[in-house]
This record gives C-alpha cells, structure tokens and sequence, in this order.
C-alpha cells in the first residue's frame, strides 16, 4: 500500500508543478526481428516507467457471432499469467505500487502498465508473462463473461450508453465500426475459453504490435532490456488483421427512435461518416470542431444552452479511425422539447457548413487547443498514449512536436472547406433519439416524417454482421 501512495503522490508532485515544459522529449523507434515495433522516450521528471503496447486487433476483428469476444479476451489476459494467478499477478502489482490494465477498442487492444522506475525489471517480467503467457483460467473466463454479460444489461437502463450503441449500429449497419466492443445479450454468453485462447493465438502477435516505453530510463539501455523481454516472442504472418474498407455514408435523411418508456428526457445523436485519422484534413477538423460543439464556448452550447435553456450539454466530434469514421452531433432535452432541440441542433449544424468563420471564434479555438496541449501530455502515460496513436495511424514522426505550430496556421479559408467537406450535409444524417416513445413520436412524426420504433435490446439487430 506504502508503494501505490507514493506514486499517486509522484502524480500529485507533478500536478502541483503545473506539468511538463512545452519541449518534447527526444522519441526513439527501433523494430524487433520479430516485427514488434518499439518507441521509447526519455522522462526524467519523474521516477515513473509507463509502457503501452497496442496490439493491432480489436472489436472489429471479433469472429461472426462473437461479438464481445476481443473485449473478453482482454479482461482475462490481467487474471493469471505465467504461474500466478489471478489474486497472485494482482498482488504482485499492487505490491510494486503499480497498475497493470488491458482494454479492447475497436481497432486495436491496449495493454499498459506503470510501474516505479526502481521496480522497471519486476514490472517488465510481468508484463512479459501477460502478453506472452496468459493462462486463461476456465474460472476467470467464466467469471469475465459474466460480469461482460451482466454490464451489457445495465447499460440498457443508461440512455446515453443506448444513445451511442444504437446510433453506431444504425449509422454502420453491418460494417464492423457499428459493433460495440463489449458485445450483444445474444453473443457473450457463448463465449467460450476456447474462443477466447483462439482468440489470443490468432491476433497476439509482435508483428502487429507497437510498444511504447516512456519513463526514467535510458533509452539504449531499455532498448536491450525490452528485446530480451519480447525477443523470443513468435510472429505470425497472418496476424497482421485485415481492415474492413470504409464505410459507406447515408445518402438521405433518416431517423429512428428508441422507445425507453421510463424517460423523462430525450437522448439525440445525428450524424454520417466523416474522415480516417490519416486523412491531412483531420487537424483543421479539429479546429473546426472546436468552434462548432468542442469546447463549453462553441456553437452549439451558445444556441442549444445559453440563449434558450434546452439542454445543460451539447456536444460533436470527429470518432475518426483508420478507414474513416464518423462525425456526430449529440445532446439532450427534456422530452416536450425533443423536436425543437434536435431541429436547433441540425440547423447550427447545417449553418456552421455554409457561413463564415468569425476571426474572434477561430482566435479562441487556436488559443483553446494550444494552450491544452502541453496539459495533454503532462504524464508518462498521456506521453506514451499520443506517441502509440501516431505509430498505429500512421502520422508522421513528428506530429506531436509540430502541433502547436500546425494548429496556429489554420486559417478561416481552412475551417470553412473542411466543415463544407467532412461535416454532414443535415440533410443526409443518420438521427437516433432515445426517449418515451408515447410522447415524442408524434411531434418528431410531424416534423421528421415517418420512421421505425425499437427497443433498446433492438439495436443488436441494426448490426447484421452480430
């Protein structure tokens, strides 16, 4: 317990410092025989080692029928590893004062652990037995399953959670974006250990794998140390997945609604499909952003909240990935406010497109995510985050040091073309409003025209390929 305190007080320490200087620590990238790709970057600020290993498969590569499986699979890989098991690896972690998670998204499995730099060799060897040695005990996996499973069904009574699984499922359709990582009611209770060591076997491999080691090291030095760690550590060629192709937008309007008969306010989400992560456009889209519904000053919080009091939230963003993603808008309303707030929203939406950019707005956009970005990479395990997103989609090595500068040079002419061309015409949107059908169907019928009614369970069902 002494250890875990003093890293929450390291973390505290460089808080109260205000965080790091904007000045980026050199960056050294190397790749194994085996094909496992290392980055490593020197921070000395802290006594800290931070290690943060993406693997190149996700929910999207889950087997037809097994959904959910990837995020199995990554619960279970921190429950036993080596000859520890489960209650033995969490106390060897917790004994160092270190944190060691596992996450499924639907690209790519995050592996990451924080260990201090003292304890570098211990924490090393743990990871080692976790990613190479998991022992996928038939009780944890079961164990696993059923807290999935049990998760899934909560999150029913959540609006919001339904809101973002159901409007991904009706925007995607059958495309594997529109799967959610945790899986369906129908799909997670087959799973099996089975499935699950296959699973591991197929898509753990180096040759598709990134390892980023930022903390108090020496970068040579960890270099040596983390080939003799992973060295041994087999390839396979068909580990590297297999991407789906992009997916196709939605050439019209069209809405559905989600019955939740017990709400008393309504949960809207619109939007299409938008621009890869890779794609040269995506930084003045996150300026654009900004602007529009990115920050508590933008657009759509002046006119949903501020001048008429809809919604206490409104919201956009760019999930971008790497054969593309989406652009959604997304609020709530009390639910005799349902059509007013959503047709607000599409028209500020609709407007941001077409209407210029007010130097003050761009100034203040520019300003925002500048002076947020130093904050962004303040810690070693925000550092090693940003660095492994740039290996896995491919930006150029200097990315994170240029930001600051790229970001000052966008200019109005910028925001304007990419909101022309990367946010959706309001005209051709998938909506999704989660709500109590009996009172909001009718006005949104009598606005919106005619549209399917589902319950939340339903939305499985938008997901052909389940």
């Amino acid at each position: 317990m002494k250890a875990t305190l003093s890293v929450a007080a390291l973390l505290v320490t460089l808080a109260a410092r205000g965080g790091r200087s904007d000045e980026l620590p050199p960056v050294r990238r190397a790749t194994l025989d085996n094909g496992l790709r290392l980055v490593v970057s020197e921070y000395h600020e802290l006594p800290l080692v931070e290690f943060y290993v993406m693997v190149g498969a996700g929910a999207a590569q889950d087997p037809p029928g097994k959904a959910g499986l990837a995020a199995l699979t990554a619960t279970t890989l921190r429950r036993g590893a080596g000859s520890l098991s489960a209650e033995a690896l969490a106390r060897a972690v917790d004994s160092l004062g270190g944190r060691l998670d596992a996450t499924a998204g639907i690209e790519a499995t995050v592996v990451s652990a924080e260990f201090l730099a003292k304890d570098f060799s211990t924490g090393l060897d743990l990871l080692r037995q976790v990613l190479l040695d998991p022992t996928f005990a038939r009780d944890e996996v079961r164990r696993a399953r059923e807290e999935q499973a049990a998760e899934i069904v909560a999150a029913l009574d959540d609006p919001g959670a339904v809101a973002e699984k159901c409007f991904a499922a009706f925007l995607y359709g059958a495309h594997p974006y529109g799967r959610p990582i945790e899986g369906f009611r129908s799909t997670v209770p087959g799973l099996s250990r089975g499935d699950v060591r296959d699973f591991y076997e197929r898509w753990y491999r180096p040759n598709d794998t990134i390892l980023v080691l930022v903390g108090d090291v020496e970068t040579a030095d960890a270099i040596i140390r983390l080939r003799e760690a992973f060295g041994a550590w087999r390839p396979r060629p068909d580990a590297v997945a297999t991407r789906a192709g992009a997916p196709e937008p939605v050439s019209a309007r069209r809405l559905l609604l989600v019955d939740k008969p017990d709400a008393s306010q309504a949960q809207i989400r619109f939007g299409n499909i938008s621009i890869a992560r890779s794609h040269p456009d995506y930084l003045a889209a996150t300026v654009a952003n900004t602007i529009l519904g990115g920050g508590f000053t933008s657009q759509l919080i002046e006119e949903l909240r501020v001048k008429r009091s809809l919604t206490y939230s409104a919201w956009s963003g760019f999930a971008a990935r790497l054969q593309g993603g989406d652009f959604r808008v997304g609020t709530f309303t009390k639910s005799p406010t349902t059509v007013e707030t959503l047709a607000l929203a599409l028209e500020v939406e609709g407007n941001f497109r077409t209407q210029p950019t007010a130097p003050a707005a761009l100034d203040k956009a520019r300003t925002f995510l500048r002076g947020q970005f130093p904050l962004r990479l303040e810690s070693p395990d925000a550092l090693a985050a940003r660095l492994a997103e740039g290996e896995f989609y491919g930006l150029p090595e200097d990315d994170l040091a240029t930001y600051r500068s790229r970001v000052a040079q966008v200019t109005a002419a910028d925001v304007e073309r990419v909101a022309r061309d990367h946010m959706p015409d309001p005209d051709r949107v998938a909506i999704v409003v989660v709500g109590k059908a009996s009172e909001i169907r009718d006005p949104l019928t009598a606005r919106f025209g005619n549209f399917d009614t589902i319950a939340p369970d339903a939305c499985e069902k938008l997901s052909v390929a389940r």
